[in-house]
């Protein structure tokens, strides 16, 4: 018997696939696209309402001491809000704010992607793993930026046009530009690696966040203790409070000292806290990429 032509032979359909012709990104079109979509995660673009509610509500708290500050300048000629006015003392009269902002979404960037197994797909070329986690921190750490950096700007800014001699007010506040800039990408670099560092060892979001607040919190509230304590313990103080270490950083990098910081109870070297941060971020940058090493394609 026979077999017909047409039960042997197969019939094949144009279903209108074509091969794509346009350009080729490569590396740095994949790392641009991961840092673009890392930004809209962290501020939460495009997702719901509640997503959006605390990176921009930390955003505008951070902002509004320096709104404060600006208007008593220019409503009460000669006032002045010394806790809020000094670009010195800004980033820590706020700097609850940041932990808050990094638990919230430094695990939107690194959990879920590492849950729901996508990573292959981040590691098939031409990105690798390193730039994966390159990406990643310069999305955390340019969102951090609009805490760290953007109200100190506007202070500044505000300070220049209230003065009477706006010329003259450019001269005088320009010298605290490089500290303003330097003291902002410090917080925001070493913040995103640590968030990033404990966001990465956990299986959910909820873990994470609550890692990085109990390392805010557990250490603020020992600084504190050891201060009232005083003696050797009050010197240690600042090496247990996250806030405090990044403080005397700044303060042995850019200079100006804050009354409320841990640093003022420490007879501690300031080289030591530049020395401390410097530990911390590689520890931070090792776990990651041994993390990302790890994790099979």
């Amino acid at each position: 018997m026979s077999t017909s032509p047409e039960a042997t032979t197969g019939t094949i359909y144009d279903i209108g696939y074509r091969h794509y012709d346009g350009p080729r990104l490569g590396r740095r079109g994949a790392i641009t696209t991961v840092i673009g979509g890392g930004l809209r995660a962290v501020f939460g673009l495009g997702r719901s309402g509640r997503s959006k509610i605390i990176p921009w509500g930390a955003v505008i708290l951070a902002a509004l001491p320096a709104f404060v500050a600006i208007a008593v300048r220019v409503l009460v000629p000669g006032g002045e809000l010394p806790g809020l006015a000094t670009y010195d003392s800004y980033l820590w009269s706020v700097s609850a704010l940041m932990p808050i902002f990094v638990a919230a979404q430094a695990p939107e960037l690194v959990v879920n992607d590492i849950r729901h197994r996508v990573l292959p797909l981040y590691f098939s070329r031409p990105m690798g793993r390193l730039d994966y986690v390159a990406a990643k921190l310069a999305a955390l750490a340019l969102g951090l930026l609009a805490i760290t950096l953007l109200p100190v700007l506007l202070l500044f800014l505000g300070n220049v046009l209230a003065a009477p001699d706006v010329v003259g007010a450019i001269g005088d506040e320009s010298g605290s530009l490089p500290a303003i800039f330097g003291s902002g990408l410090l917080h925001a670099v070493v913040l995103a690696c640590i968030g990033l560092a404990i966001s990465s060892l956990a299986g959910r979001r909820a873990y994470a966040a609550g890692a990085v607040l109990a390392l805010y919190l557990i250490g603020s509230v020992m600084g504190a203790i050891f201060s009232e304590i005083g003696g050797t313990l009050a010197d240690a103080s600042p090496f247990v409070d996250l806030m405090g270490i990044l403080d005397g950083t700044r303060e042995w990098l850019f200079g100006g000292s804050v009354a409320e910081s841990p640093v003022r109870f420490s007879d501690a070297p300031l080289a030591l806290y530049g020395l401390a941060t410097g530990v911390i971020t590689l520890v931070c940058v090792a776990i990651l990429a041994i993390r990302y090493r790890r994790i099979s394609t």
